[in-house]
């Protein structure tokens, strides 16, 4: 089932299917083939975001980490591990990054059944380093010719650091060119988020793993208003700049989920003006009719008057007294 596209001035026409399928029966439950969805992490930073975001959605997705030291495998007992070895002592590649990306070729022939079976490849990552910046574009390259939908959620190092932000720069364009979406995370920006959350920005401060949780739910799960990849590339072919955004609130103050959106720590980028939208608002049996026109009315506002939006919302026991907005946003 496809989400129900919402122009501008259809307001009321919405409504009033959004309050019909919300009274109807939801019955949950996954609807995607299994090892339809892959979360990957690459070097030390992407394995630890991917392993604490797979354990949001671990029965809904499969597990991937690369890297060459193996205490980035440390506990991930549900994961496939790809241990790239490339210095021979176990301990990473350094600034090497072009040695990574041939060392991820080599050993790619005992992952490449995930990548054949997978829709959707979430890549995790931290550029600026060696295996980060060199084996993720390959990896995301790999996915691409499998004909996945590729996802990738990139850190940018601190402004000090200029030998690893060279690196990235040169990393961040073939990351880009080949993702259908790739999101600058601006470490900076994760950094104060995880001081305000008191938190451990190396573990993505919470929103990296809110993303990633409302994105494979969105896909996985059958919702009031269903979304579905079908969904999701409709909305990321829309010519221009794509990115995602979570924002997560309380059903007493529904209009704060918008205003968390928006801080996400990317890098400078707005959402105003989009041409495409797809947005899944998710809450407990308490969200009523009025939540979900206060939240996506105060987003979808926001974006061209002539944006394509389409809409999904789900009701789940464990969000009770909770609101989470996941967007895709397109044509920036």
């Amino acid at each position: 089932m496809h989400g129900h596209e919402m122009r501008e001035g259809d307001t009321n026409a919405s409504s009033v299917m959004i309050e019909h399928i919300l009274n109807g029966p939801c019955h949950e439950g996954c609807r995607m083939d299994e090892g339809a969805i892959l979360v990957a992490g690459v070097g030390g930073i992407g394995c630890t975001w991917a392993e604490r975001a797979h354990t949001k959605c671990s029965e809904l997705a499969d597990l991937l980490l690369i890297d060459a030291d193996e205490a980035s495998f440390a506990g991930a007992s549900a994961a496939h591990c790809l241990h790239l070895d490339a210095g021979g002592d176990g301990r990473g590649t350094a600034a090497l990054p072009a040695l990574a990306a041939h060392r991820l070729r080599d050993g790619i022939d005992s992952v490449s059944p995930l990548l054949e079976q997978a829709e959707l490849v979430v890549i995790m990552t931290g550029l600026g380093g060696g295996m980060g910046s060199g084996a993720s574009a390959e990896l995301a390259s790999l996915a691409y010719e499998n004909d996945c939908l590729v996802i990738a959620i990139a850190g940018l190092p601190f402004a000090e650091q200029p030998l690893r932000c060279k690196i990235a720069e040169a990393a961040i364009q073939a990351l880009e060119e080949n993702s259908h979406v790739c999101i600058r995370v601006s470490m900076e920006r994760l950094a104060w988020q995880a001081r305000h959350r008191d938190d451990d920005w190396r573990a993505g401060s919470g929103w990296i793993g809110e993303l990633v949780e409302g994105l494979v739910t969105t896909l996985a799960k059958v919702g009031k208003i269903n979304l579905d990849l079908m969904d999701l590339r409709t909305v990321i072919n829309i010519p221009g700049n794509a990115t995602l955004i979570v924002g997560t609130g309380t059903t007493d103050r529904p209009d704060k989920v918008v205003g968390e959106a928006r801080k996400s720590p990317l890098s400078d980028l707005r959402v105003d003006g989009a041409k495409g939208c797809m947005i899944q608002v998710e809450g407990g049996p308490d969200m009523t009719l009025a939540h979900l026109n206060e939240v996506t009315e105060a987003f979808v506002s926001s974006l061209d008057p002539d944006c394509q939006v389409i809409m999904g919302a789900r009701a789940s026991d464990e969000m009770m007294g909770r609101i989470r907005l996941v967007a895709v946003v397109s044509g920036l």
